[in-house]
């Protein structure tokens, strides 16, 4: 799957990389002046990849870095969202029904907005993981409320402590319902679930502090603090609303790309919940409530990103799920015959599974050269002597590299002149133990987004340089790599290309959002405007 975002690039990527291989780049959020990134998140991420670096130390061979970058996001991503859809999965099947189980798992496995989340390393997507654990846990609560047991309840409850502090704070509030229901239904022996709870969050909050002052050195770090601080209370010229604002129906148009219209029927179903008397406790507590206070709390925030709605991915996956259920069993009521409904519910997911499954394949043929290309510097690499740095630059196009994970050991990511005008991230110190390197305050790092010159260089020191085919704006800053669309300057030789949607260009049609077939394309409103995404090299270098 794609990295759709810089974010999870130069704010989890780079600082793992530089946790596995002593380099990478550096934001402004990871200078010990605003530490408003955990290093707590990142270190299981490091640990978890023991089994290869243990294989290359027993086998004596060196393994591509890039081999990490996928165990992580196979293994550790996908995998661990794997078993929380799963376990939820098995929670829908015992606490609501067989049929809200199935159409959870279907909607879950195949939705485009699920698959991009699972792959990401972000915070809000391991926030995502731990509500769905803790959903999974809380629906439990409500089969065992007769009984003396509170360990689901102790379950939910920590589950959406790591969501919160762990993961991102704001999803603290999604774990706001069960925890007043479980003060409302456990009096018996709330004192115990009270000292359980509290006992676990002392534990992981001393957890994160250790690891975070050992990082940044600078007293005590709390992270979670800090993000809060500077979200909510930020000073003027600062907070999230300089890196844009949005209005409320970006969060619409997000949802019918990532979810179609199954997302109407997620929040249909919240209505029909509230309304109907069958389990109406179970279903607010669970669904209702989280979903809509995330929903309104972040629909009324100015700066809005994709990101922010993973965390009730899997809420909508189940309400929506619910929804079909509850629909085709009110309709099997009417229907001529089993037969009739059971073909009815093969044609409808079916469909379902199609266009989701379309929108899937279009973001991999649409935004997949970045990682394409990545992979074909490891090619040219041993063109250049191993003992000397390689510089590799990039300007206007410095959003879509993916990680240095993919970079030869000695090759660093540059950043050149283009018509970027904010602040670029600098490098973590080199050739030093790492917590000197992530303690160390970088020179000319701001939280206003300003620009800073010392962030670029020269573009003829460049080995090698990545850029998209469009025509160089000069007069906005670009450097004359590209005369035309497609027309290279004397000056550079191509390494590889490869086809890329060209978001300033003119694309109307259906292919903008699904994946269609070549040899349809002719028969249908197919206007899709590329660009290449290319790997180059200067002559004056070669």
């Amino acid at each position: 799957m794609i990295i759709s975002d810089c974010d999870e690039t130069f704010n989890y990527w780079e600082p793992l990389n530089l946790l596995f291989r002593g380099f990478g780049k550096e934001t402004w959020e990871y200078s010990p002046d605003y530490a408003i990134r955990s290093y707590f998140y990142l270190v299981p991420y490091y640990l978890a990849t023991s089994p290869l670096r243990d294989f290359a130390k027993l086998t004596g061979k060196k393994l591509p870095p890039y081999y990490y970058f996928y165990f992580i996001r196979i293994v550790c991503l996908c995998g661990f969202t794997s078993f929380t859809e799963i376990t939820l999965f098995k929670s829908v099947r015992e606490n609501i029904s067989t049929e809200s189980a199935r159409w959870f798992l279907l909607i879950s496995s195949i939705s485009a907005g699920m698959a991009h989340a699972s792959s990401a390393l972000l915070p809000s997507s391991f926030a995502m993981n731990w509500v769905t654990l803790g959903t999974a846990f809380a629906l439990s609560t409500f089969k065992n409320s007769n009984s003396n047991s509170s360990r689901s309840n102790i379950y939910a409850i920590c589950s959406f402590l790591i969501s919160g502090l762990v993961g991102w704070p704001f999803t603290l509030a999604l774990g706001v319902a069960i925890g007043m229901y479980t003060l409302w239904s456990k009096r018996r022996n709330l004192a115990f679930v009270i000292f359980a709870c509290l006992s676990f969050l002392l534990a992981l909050v001393a957890a994160m502090i250790v690891v975070d002052s050992f990082y940044y050195k600078k007293g005590l770090s709390f992270i979670p603090i800090n993000i809060v601080l500077y979200n909510v209370f930020a000073t003027e010229g600062e907070g999230p609303e300089i890196f844009g604002v949005e209005p409320f129906s970006y969060y619409v148009r997000n949802l019918l790309l990532n979810f179609n219209l199954l997302f109407v029927a997620a929040y249909s179903a919240t209505l029909h919940m509230v309304c109907s008397k069958s389990e109406r406790l179970r279903n607010l507590v669970c669904i209702v409530i989280p979903l809509w206070i995330w929903t309104i709390v972040f629909g009324m925030q100015p700066h809005k990103e994709e990101r922010f709605l993973y965390p009730v991915y899997p809420l909508i996956s189940l309400a929506a799920g619910w929804m079909y259920d509850a629909s085709f069993n009110f309709a099997g009521k009417y229907s001529r015959g089993a037969l009739s409904s059971k073909l009815f519910k093969a044609i409808f997911s079916s469909l379902i599974v199609l266009v989701l499954g379309l929108r899937i394949l279009n973001l991999i043929e649409n935004y997949s050269a970045p990682l394409a290309i990545s992979r074909s510097i490891q090619s040219i690499s041993t063109s250049f002597d191993e003992q000397k740095i390689v510089n590799l630059c990039i300007g206007r196009e410095w959003y879509h590299f993916p990680t240095s994970m993919f970079l030869p050991d000695n090759f660093r990511l540059r950043f050149v002149k283009s018509s970027f005008d904010g602040l670029l991230p600098g490098d973590f110190p080199e050739e030093i133990a790492i917590d000197l390197s992530t303690s160390n305050v970088p020179q000319n790092m701001n939280s206003k987004n300003l620009f800073e010159a010392d962030k670029l260089i020269e573009l003829d020191k460049c080995d090698l340089i990545i850029d998209n085919s469009t025509p160089s704006d000069r007069s906005v800053g670009d450097p004359q790599i590209w005369v035309e669309k497609g027309i290279l300057s004397p000056d550079f030789t191509i390494i590889d290309c490869r086809r890329m949607i060209d978001l300033g260009g003119h694309s109307t049609g259906i292919g903008r959002i699904l994946y269609i077939p070549e040899w349809l394309r002719h028969a249908i409103d197919y206007e899709i405007d590329y660009m290449d995404f290319c790997l180059l090299r200067p002559k004056a270098n070669q």
